[in-house]
């Protein structure tokens, strides 16, 4: 059984997620993106609920149903939690939805082809996701960021407008009390 966890898998999986990325570059995309997580990104956090245009329910239901064999339902929304910390266009043009269509149905057809083939002989199964290590992850990476911001201003001063950057920096300190809120009363029950 290949897990998630396995060398050929991780090599594997890197492939996929490059391949993605590239599919959503020429489809108008942020090229640090998969076209996963910003399919994610747009049926569940752009658009109010009831409210998600057409082609990008159609998108997720490909998606999603191609890669059920390693990643089980919510592909979509799981690549745009784990993508999260980047930033999603949102100039998307007709003739640049019928180029992701073009590279979605494309590629799933050929990636679902392989993928069911490998879920029917049991080599491959949908993988169990670890919230908790998600999270501690993207905490990680957080922080790493944070630091960054800390050194760059350190070595570098601030010597500019800071207008922007107090804006942001208001949304991050309410983001930051929004999660300590969510997570106090899992600290209690521990």
């Amino acid at each position: 059984m290949i897990t998630n966890k396995s060398r050929l898998w991780k090599f594997v999986s890197n492939i996929f997620v490059s391949v993605d990325q590239l599919g959503n570059a020429i489809a108008g995309g942020n090229p640090d993106n998969t076209i996963s997580a910003r399919v994610g990104f747009y049926n569940h956090h752009y658009y109010p609920e009831g409210k998600v245009p057409w082609y990008w329910r159609w998108f997720q239901n490909i998606i999603d149903g191609t890669f059920y064999p390693v990643d089980g339902w919510n592909h979509c929304h799981e690549a745009y939690h784990n993508d999260a910390g980047e930033v999603f266009d949102n100039r998307a043009t007709n003739i640049m939805i019928a180029f992701a269509a073009i590279i979605i149905i494309t590629s799933c057809i050929f990636i679902a082809a392989i993928l069911y083939l490998l879920w029917l002989l049991q080599i491959v199964k949908p993988k169990t996701i670890d919230r908790a290590l998600n999270l501690q992850k993207r905490f990680i990476k957080t922080t790493n960021a944070l630091n960054s911001v800390n050194q760059e201003i350190s070595e570098h001063g601030l010597d500019f407008d800071l207008t922007e950057v107090r804006v942001q920096f208001t949304d991050l300190k309410k983001q930051f009390y929004a999660i300590d809120e969510a997570i106090k009363p899992i600290q209690k029950n521990h």
